[in-house]
Order: structure tokens, then sequence, then C-alpha cells
């Protein structure tokens, strides 16, 4: 399913708020940059936001793909 491009930007600040609000808990445990990659938490919450920035590449292709048709079909009926 689709969402619009408002919902999934509204996702992705609150995937990177996540992120940010961990990376802080992760600091108080003294946990270094490195070995964040390894802490299962903080991958699951760099997955959700990986998954988000997909999505909105795709929708970004979708758009583009949109935006060309909608470009070729007024060149058309500006020749007839």
């Amino acid at each position: 399913m689709s969402l619009r491009r408002e919902q999934l930007e509204r996702q992705l600040q609150n995937a990177e708020a996540a992120i940010s609000d961990y990376a802080k808990v992760l600091d108080e445990q003294n946990i270094p940059a490195e070995a964040r990659k390894k802490h299962p938490k903080w991958r699951q919450i760099n997955a959700q936001k990986t998954q988000v920035q997909n999505r909105i590449k795709s929708l970004k292709k979708i758009e583009d793909r949109e935006a060309a048709i909608k470009a070729g079909a007024s060149t058309e009926a500006a020749d007839e």
C-alpha cells in the first residue's frame, strides 16, 4: 500500500528521532559508535528508518514517471 509523501516524511522524521534518542541511551551505557551496529535494538530502529527511506525513493520514481507521462500527454495535445 503506497502512502502519501507527507506521511512518509513524517515517518522518516519519527525514525530519525528514535535513532537519536536511542543513541543517547547507548552513549549513557558507554557503547561506542562502532559497536552500535551490533546492538539489536539499534539495528531494528535503523532498519525501520532504512525501510521508510526506500519507500520514499520508490515514491519519487513513481512521481517522476507520472510527471513524464503528463508531460508527454501535454505535448501530444499541443501537437494536435
